[in-house]
């Protein structure tokens, strides 16, 4: 039954909380709320691999999986992260290897793919991880995790959003192409507040240093990391 089925969901995100809180973690980046769709698969998919990964095809039902889970998670003091914004479960391109378009609709998205995000940040403290694939419809140049259109367009004003973005890994090749200072100023420009660096570590320097200088030459938007600063004391006091 389906509330068998959260029960269940609850309990792993308990357990997974339990086991992740003793190793001092205090954030998961999980659950996963990409819509388990039929698409035709592609072979060199090596690592988004969304249909394995993905709960339901159903958004309401994955939504209600995924809210249980993170108060599995939030009940041993570990917070959640939804992925991947705007939705890879249209999307048959592996964006740690190569570029992707998601060529849906907004009005269409809101009430299939979104819900899940919208309806799970709206009533959790949750973080939200913008992924690597283009959103047309908003934006044909740049993935969502750097664009304007799509964090400031349709997150923090359309939903009024004002919990803790992250990016995806940004040592994807979906992002990385764009240039890395490029993609680091231009997300935090956005209304991201968190920038990860994860498969190739030691990115993180040269990272730091276009911060820096983009700080010191003004290319950074003070207020909007004044935004951000007070939305991670929030979430981190």
């Amino acid at each position: 039954t389906q509330e068998a089925l959260l029960a269940n969901a609850q309990a792993y995100g308990e357990k997974q909380g339990r086991s992740l809180a003793a190793l001092g973690v205090s954030v998961n980046f999980s659950p996963v709320v990409d819509l388990k769709l039929e698409h035709t698969s592609n072979w060199l998919d090596f690592h988004s691999m969304i249909s394995q990964r993905a709960i339901s095809a159903d958004p309401a039902m994955t939504a209600a999986v995924a809210a249980a889970y993170v108060k599995g998670l939030q009940n041993q003091g570990v917070l959640a992260t939804l992925k991947h914004f705007p939705g890879l479960g249209r999307v048959t391109s592996d964006t740690h290897h190569f570029s992707a378009r998601l060529d849906v609709a907004t009005d269409e998205l809101q009430h299939s793919d979104w819900v899940p995000f919208r309806e799970i940040a709206r009533q959790n403290d949750v973080l939200l991880m913008v992924g690597h694939v283009i959103l047309s419809q908003v934006d044909q140049k740049n993935p969502a995790s750097f664009s304007k259109g799509v964090i400031q367009g349709i997150v923090r004003n359309g939903w009024q959003h004002d919990g803790v973005l992250i990016t995806d890994d940004l040592t994807m090749r979906a992002a990385y192409s764009h240039g890395f200072c490029h993609v680091t100023v231009s997300a935090l420009n956005a209304g991201v507040d968190l920038l990860l660096v994860s498969y190739d570590y030691e990115k993180y320097y040269e990272m730091m240093f276009c911060a820096i200088q983009a700080y010191e030459s003004g290319s950074l938007d003070k207020d909007m990391l004044q935004r951000s600063d007070a939305r991670l004391r929030r979430l981190w006091p």
